[in-house]
């Protein structure tokens, strides 16, 4: 039973398991490295590009263009692009022009009756064994009871409302400041150091008022401690 449990953790979060290899972007490093972070519906669809309707910071309504998700082998989106579709973003700057973060579909989310589902491959598998309720219990049953339908693809994730994902992302944002140690790298993958922009009470503060923001920190904290360890 242990070695159908370790199998299964292989084949979910370990690069090594396919010829492929790929580690997708956590959750907690979206937040603190995307260059703009933005949700709301998709007006206008081209080739190449798509451009969303937002709120921006001052409150008023902007537009953005943004390049479409080219999927990689084993990933793709829930749908085609179409006009009316609500997205949530991680973005980054490409060439001059905002693309979204991560190689896989990790920085585009689907808005569902006003809901967000984040795939548990966001989180470290520590974080995923403790939501499970330990290692014995991520198992395929618990996985089945965690997977929610978006758009045409079934997602093993954590669903939130909107308005608390949104708020618990900017408020991370806020709290920590992620420095990379290499230039051109990701904070899932490569050693990292990272810094509280706030006092340590205020931070509590907001980690008492967030389930989510305390995950993404104690995400943080073990892709330091794992990222950084010497070969």
């Amino acid at each position: 039973m242990r070695l159908a449990f370790t199998l299964l953790f292989l084949s979910l979060f370990s690069p090594k398991i396919n010829a492929q290899q790929y580690i997708a972007t956590k959750l907690f490093d979206m937040a603190t490295t995307a260059e703009k972070i933005v949700h709301g519906t998709i007006v206008k669809v081209e080739e190449k590009f798509f451009f969303i309707d937002y709120v921006n910071e001052r409150g008023k309504h902007d537009k953005i263009k943004v390049a479409k998700y080219i999927s990689r082998t084993n990933a793709y989106r829930w749908d085609k692009y179409e006009v009316g579709q609500r997205v949530f973003l991680f973005l980054k700057r490409v060439n001059g022009e905002y693309a979204i973060m991560s190689a896989g579909e990790e920085g585009e989310l689907a808005i569902f009756r006003d809901s967000v589902v984040v795939d548990m491959k966001c989180f470290t598998l520590k974080t995923n064994q403790n939501l499970a309720g330990g290692a014995a219990n991520l198992n395929q049953d618990y996985r089945n009871k965690q997977s929610f339908m978006v758009g045409n693809k079934k997602v093993f994730g954590l669903r939130f409302p909107v308005r608390y994902f949104y708020k618990s992302i900017m408020d991370f944002r806020d709290c920590y400041q992620v420095i990379l140690k290499k230039p051109n790298t990701s904070a899932s993958t490569t050693c990292f150091n990272f810094f509280d922009r706030y006092s340590r009470d205020k931070i509590n503060g907001y980690k008492k008022k967030s389930l989510l923001l305390k995950l993404m920190y104690n995400d943080m904290e073990e892709a330091q401690k794992t990222n950084c360890k010497q070969p």
